[in-house]
Formats: C-alpha cells, structure tokens, sequence
C-alpha cells in the first residue's frame, strides 16, 4: 500500500508545479527544430552541453549511490546509475552526426545557464536526502522524456537523424514508471524527519533549472552563444 502522507506530498508538488510542468510539456524548442527555425550548427549546443552535464550526472550518481546502497533501495540508485552509463557514447553519435568530434565536445564551453541542472544534481548528491532526490527525479525525469520524446521526433522530420542519433533522447523518452520506488524513499524519508520544505525546494529548484535548461537551448539555437 502507498504511504499516504508520501502520496499527497507528491499530489500536492504536482499541485503546484503544474504551471512549470506544462511549461516543459509545451516548450516551444522541439518546435523550433521542427520548423527548420534552430539550425544544425545551432543544434550543436544541445550534445556540447549534455556531453558536460552527463559526465557530471554520472558523478553525481555515483555518489547517490554510494550514499544510499545500505538501504532497502539500493537497486533502484544502481539503476539509475547503470541508466546514465550509457548517455557518454549515445551523445558522442548524436554530436557526430552534427560534425562535433570527441575533441569538439571535450572542448566545449557551456553556459552557466545551460549547465545549472547538473550543478543542482551535483548539489543534491551531494547534501539532500534520498527522500528529496526521489521526488525530484519523480516529478522531473518524465517531464525531461516528454521534451527528449518531441526534440528526437522533430530531429528525425526535419534534419534526417536515425536512430542511432536519437539514442540518447529515445532512452529517456521510454523512461518506466518508477512512481511506486519513489514514494516508499520519499515515505522512509518523512518517517526519518526528512520535511515536506526540503522535498518541496529540492524538487522545485530542480524543475526550475530544467526549464532553464530547454530555454538556454532555444536561445542558442537561434542566435549567439550567451557565453564562450
């Protein structure tokens, strides 16, 4: 049985992060890249960033790991983990098929503001319980495949990826449901004295730099990099 105090917690985020949330769902970026309006030179931004943020990520996981393993969930944080192992070489092909070498995305230099959800990840795994971490990634990571899902459909309409391009959206998009995990973690948590403030800012402050994220993308994508 879900726990109910765990349950509305996350009926109640869901609540009030419900105008971010749309925001993400209906993000004009994939939009963009459908329309022919964010160029191929212009898409390089997206794997120059995420080949940055997801060697942090992996980090950070690591750390979650190593962290959590002593408890009942331990599968679910090697999973998550195991999941990100896999992003490096699946950004490598889709920077590959834009022209980016592994020396182009090494030497990429990111934008603060394009890089602010890993720094929040690096932040997390570092210092939030396994309770906060849990609903964040519960609320966020769906709205994170929802965008993967639209941004590798319109790379494959309008620029003529394959699938071996769009590995690393595809894989986020088909993300399962790990809802039930992640309401167990975050009732142990509220058991343990972890509060409802924490679990509410850890997860918005995540949302938020998500947003950010997909903003900085369109922006660069349509006209010059914000920083170098």
């Amino acid at each position: 049985m879900k726990a109910k105090a765990a349950v509305e917690l996350v009926k109640d985020l869901r609540d009030e992060l419900r105008d971010i949330d749309e925001g993400l769902k209906n993000h004009p970026y994939p939009d963009a890249i459908a329309r022919g309006e964010v160029t191929a030179e212009g898409l390089k931004a997206f794997p120059g960033h995420q080949h940055h943020v997801v060697l942090s990520d992996l980090r950070s996981m690591a750390m979650m790991l190593q962290r959590f393993a002593d408890t009942p969930w331990r599968g679910f944080w090697s999973g998550v983990l195991q999941g990100e192992l896999v992003a490096p070489a699946a950004i490598a092909a889709m920077g590959q098929k834009l022209g980016m070498t592994a020396d182009d995305l090494d030497r990429y230099e990111v934008t603060p503001e394009g890089f602010a959800y890993a720094t929040q990840m690096a932040w997390a795994a570092a210092n939030a319980s396994a309770a906060e971490i849990a609903c964040a990634l519960l609320i966020n990571f769906p709205a994170w495949g929802y965008s993967c899902g639209r941004m590798s459909e319109a790379l494959r309409a309008r620029h003529g990826f394959g699938a071996e391009h769009t590995a690393f959206l595809d894989a986020f998009a088909a993300l399962p449901s790990f809802e039930d995990t992640a309401i167990a973690i975050l009732q142990d948590g509220l058991d343990r004295g972890v509060t409802p403030r924490a679990v509410r800012r850890t997860t918005r402050l995540f949302q938020a730099y998500e947003k950010m994220f997909w903003d900085t993308m369109l922006a660069l994508g349509r006209g010059p990099r914000l920083a170098s």
